[in-house]
């Protein structure tokens, strides 16, 4: 049974994220994916993704990620999201996130992110 585009990003921030369960990226990423970023779009392959996955998770033995509002139309899923991290460092964060992904058979295709930590533009904003 093939997952609806609600339950594929539900599945991949409150599980794939949140229980921290790599496995689960061959059956929620297509192989390739496209993520866009300010100043750039990546295609990655799946061992990309799930290399990057990994290196997320290492760096942040603490990670936690909580949607906060969904908006669904077809494929498309938006998602304004809160988040907590905590990097080998010590170092923690306090973030906020909206993504859109666009999800095909069952899979995220494409997605476009954009995220804040507390702290990052607070010292230089003068508005």
């Amino acid at each position: 049974m093939t997952r609806t585009a609600v339950q594929v990003v539900d599945t991949y921030l409150d599980v794939l994220y949140n229980q921290r369960r790599l496995d689960l990226v061959p059956e929620l990423i297509a192989d390739p994916t496209w993520r866009h970023a300010p100043g750039e779009v990546k295609q990655l392959s799946l061992a990309e993704s799930m290399a990057r996955l990994a290196k997320l998770l290492d760096l942040c033995p603490v990670l936690r990620f909580e949607t906060a509002v969904r908006v669904v139309e077809g494929p498309m899923v938006t998602v304004a999201w809160n988040g907590w991290s905590t990097q080998t460092s010590g170092k923690s964060y306090t973030m906020s996130g909206i993504e859109i992904f666009r999800v095909h058979d069952g899979k995220i295709v494409e997605i476009w992110n954009s995220r804040e930590a507390a702290g990052l533009w607070q010292s230089t904003q003068t508005f």
